[in-house]
């Protein structure tokens, strides 16, 4: 019995001797260490999908710091959104310790060729090459060789996003005219009004059979109301 009356009188030294080490265990821990090796950990928050500005208050509210890691194109990601996060949301991990965040660069953008002057062919081969795409083709008169691109939409040198098309417009050539009649009329007056309209004089027959009035037109090919292309030659028959 004597044990046991013994032992409850040492129980209370006991307990204070405990308390004494874990108070002195403390002590040590956080005046004689340094703070850095006292175990300090967090739970990564969820920054994936935030601007990167605000991901990187987010982060450093919880305790972390952040860091840039890749920028790569993305089309529906505006220029600064968080696209990944190393360690991921969640992840238990020391504060102060670097998260690595991979950010949007936005839309690539890629520059419209010029291929004013190129004949359709040729233009779709450069658009394509660009990473673009032909859009709609649409024609016009004008003073430019047939089937020449006169214009584009967007224009040369325009920085536009992968998926846009580029609108060409195509020459058809120079406006066609018609054909005057000059049957009747002297070879001088009949040269002067096929070149005021743009025509040319080609072949020039006599005809020895005919009875007409000397040196007038008798016959002309392409026939009078044709619709020809400027710098047309057109033959003429006179009477001698």
């Amino acid at each position: 019995m004597n044990w046991r009356a013994t032992s409850r009188r040492l129980f209370p030294y006991a307990v204070v001797a405990a308390a004494g080490f874990l108070l002195a265990y403390l002590v040590v821990a956080f005046l004689v260490f340094p703070p850095e090796i006292v175990p300090d950990d967090a739970r990564v928050p969820q920054v994936v999908g935030l601007m990167y500005d605000e991901a990187v208050t987010r982060l450093d509210a919880a305790g972390f710091k952040a860091k840039v890691g890749e920028e790569r194109f993305v089309e529906l990601a505006p220029k600064g959104t968080v696209l990944a996060q190393s360690p991921p949301p969640g992840a238990t991990e020391t504060r102060g310790v670097e998260i690595l965040l991979d950010v949007s660069a936005g839309q690539r953008q890629l520059s419209v060729p010029a291929v004013v002057g190129l004949t359709q062919s040729l233009a779709q081969e450069a658009i394509e090459k660009a990473g673009l795409e032909v859009g709609d083709v649409r024609e016009r008169e004008s003073q430019s060789a047939r089937g020449a691109v006169l214009e584009t939409y967007p224009a040369a040198g325009q920085s536009v996003s992968p998926s846009t098309k580029v609108d060409i417009t195509i020459s058809t050539g120079p406006p066609a005219v018609e054909t005057p009649d000059v049957v009747g009329q002297s070879y001088a007056t009949a040269r002067t009004l096929l070149e005021q309209i743009g025509l040319r004089v080609g072949d020039v027959v006599v005809d020895s059979l005919s009875s007409a009035i000397p040196g007038t037109v008798i016959s002309q090919t392409p026939a009078a109301g044709s619709r020809l292309l400027p710098g047309t030659r057109i033959s003429l028959t006179i009477a001698p």
